[in-house]
């Protein structure tokens, strides 16, 4: 795995995936390739929490819209839950917030 993913658990054909610390160039090679194992899995949803992430870069925002677009074509859903307030700052800057689907709570998502 990786050192930002501090867990992931499956729920209700969703693979639910909690981050943590800093997703940045460093972080961003081994944190892009785990989030596409778990899309190997072919979960109705992935939900990521991002409560726990204290910062983001262009390359982790760059492999979330990856993910997002691979989960798309496949016709599953990738919804973010709670961006801390630097990390929906950086989703507001770019207008990725309208690109995302972005849910307060993880029971939101399992719903979606």
């Amino acid at each position: 795995m990786t050192d930002v993913i501090q867990s992931v658990s499956r729920v209700q054909g969703a693979i639910v995936v909690q981050l943590t610390g800093d997703i940045d160039l460093n972080q961003s090679p081994s944190f892009h390739q785990a989030l596409v194992d778990l899309c190997a899995e072919e979960p109705d949803r992935l939900i990521v929490h991002l409560s726990r992430v204290n910062y983001i870069d262009s390359s982790g925002v760059g492999s979330l819209v990856e993910i997002y677009r691979r989960l798309k074509r496949q016709g599953r859903k990738m919804i973010l839950v709670a961006p801390s307030k630097r990390v929906g700052s950086v989703l507001e800057i770019t207008k990725l917030d309208k690109f995302f689907t972005i849910v307060p709570t993880e029971q939101e998502a399992l719903q979606l």
